[in-house]
């Protein structure tokens, strides 16, 4: 059955096709129910554009990792259907929103923009103890329940450790989101719970400063340039961020995962308790590093695998 053909009240394997809720490149969200399930449930289902079987191999992904997850900061998982008839997956649909659209307001209050970080560090440390690396933390990919918890969605470029990676034979070109994908991401390197924090670390810049750190390359060329240059410090664009704060973002956009925080336990841990962070030149850091640094971090990010 094409997704196309799936119209107001039909009916795929007991569940009941209602209104779409979004539409992205390649997958269209539908409300659905199902007789006997107070659940609040959302199917997603694939959209296959030309040119590219990685759309398809990510839903794949994400039918096989979903299932394995459990807890507040995920949805839960309720069914499956494969290519072999109509392709979908139900899962519980969350009723808070996401953060996307919190970023026009951006700059936002600095206890917001803390909350909102030891909320999503906190979501990424379960996610990571359950063994998986999402790979694509951005604004549209965390939602909030309406108790509070940040939930992190989209598993279409995760990686499971203890499952196949079936997207490895499939990088032809890096995958992700340019303006939060972590350096080492444009190497293939898929396994590094340390991306996510990067991915983070690039949300919580937006909220505080209201811009990109890195701008939003439109190119994989643009991405690769992008490594070898700093962000402006936060305080150049707001100076009423405190040093602390500045401290973990920058820490968390380091080039090198080595110089990030070594898990999102730790980064969750430093937003809580502003009083412990360990300040460096990166809190009171005005401008970009020198050229010969930018040279440095290039060389290291090449080095690194």
């Amino acid at each position: 059955m094409a997704t196309e053909s799936l119209v107001e009240g039909a009916v795929i394997d007991g569940f009941r096709i209602e209104e779409p809720l979004d539409q992205g490149r390649t997958a269209t969200l539908r409300r659905v129910t199902r007789r006997g399930d107070d659940l609040p449930l959302v199917m997603k289902l694939p959209r296959i554009p030309g040119g590219s079987d990685t759309p398809v191999v990510g839903f794949e992904v994400e039918q096989m990792i979903l299932p394995s997850l459990a807890g507040p900061h995920v949805p839960r998982f309720v069914a499956r259907g494969d290519f072999t008839g109509q392709a979908y997956l139900v899962m519980e649909r969350i009723a808070g929103g996401s953060l996307r659209t919190r970023l026009d307001a951006a700059p936002l209050p600095i206890a917001d923009v803390v909350d909102i970080g030891c909320k999503v560090a906190t979501a990424l440390q379960d996610l990571h103890r359950q063994h998986v690396v999402h790979l694509d933390v951005k604004p549209g990919h965390i939602l909030f329940r309406e108790s509070g918890e940040a939930v992190l969605i989209d598993f279409a470029l995760a990686r499971h450790e203890q499952l196949p990676d079936l997207l490895e034979e499939e990088l032809e070109l890096p995958i992700g989101t340019a303006a939060y994908m972590a350096p080492e991401q444009l190497r293939y390197v898929r396994d590094d719970p340390r991306s996510d924090l990067f991915s983070l670390g690039a949300v919580l810049y937006h909220l505080a400063t209201g811009q990109d750190p890195f701008g939003d390359p439109g190119s994989v060329r643009g991405v690769h340039r992008r490594v070898c240059r700093d962000a402006l410090p936060p305080r150049a664009l707001r100076p009423d961020c405190p040093p602390w704060l500045q401290e973990i973002i920058l820490r968390c956009l380091e080039v090198d995962p080595a110089r990030r925080h070594p898990g999102a336990a730790e980064l969750a841990f430093d937003l809580q308790h502003p009083e412990r962070v360990v300040l460096t030149r990166r809190a009171h850091r005005r401008g970009r590093r020198s050229a010969w640094r930018t040279v440095q971090r290039w060389f290291a990010a090449l080095g690194r695998g």
